[in-house]
């Protein structure tokens, strides 16, 4: 058999090869791609290209629906609204036809009382 200091040392004159080899090709710059990178640089503009105007058409179709006017198809003129049968059901409640706005936030709700006329005498205490 092999002496085990011999085997250290083919072990360790392997490895420091392949460290030295690995270290030349790390040093060397690899091949430039410049044709993919162009194609994948064009594609990427052809699909943000795609979205957008996607996106354009859409927009203009919804402005388009937004625009067209809807005609009635009822008369003018509403016939009054025919009497609820008995048994219907009864609502649980009615929402008024115009609603008055809430008061505005910098003005008191309450109503203020009424100002005494300027051409009455004050009274004497």
């Amino acid at each position: 058999m092999s002496d085990p200091s011999d085997q250290r040392a083919s072990v360790e004159r392997a490895l420091m090869d392949r460290f030295r080899d690995r270290a030349n090709h790390v040093q060397e710059k690899p091949p430039r791609r410049l044709l993919q990178h162009a194609i994948a640089l064009l594609l990427a503009v052809a699909i943000v290209l795609l979205v957008l105007t996607g996106f354009d058409r859409f927009l203009t179709s919804v402005q388009k629906f937004m625009e067209i006017e809807v005609e009635d198809e009822a008369p003018a003129v509403a016939a009054p609204a025919p009497a609820p049968a008995p048994t219907d059901p009864i609502p649980a409640f009615v929402v008024p036809a115009e609603v008055s706005p809430p008061p505005p936030a910098d003005q008191d709700p309450r109503p203020s009382p009424p100002r005494a006329p300027d051409s009455a005498p004050a009274s004497p205490r």
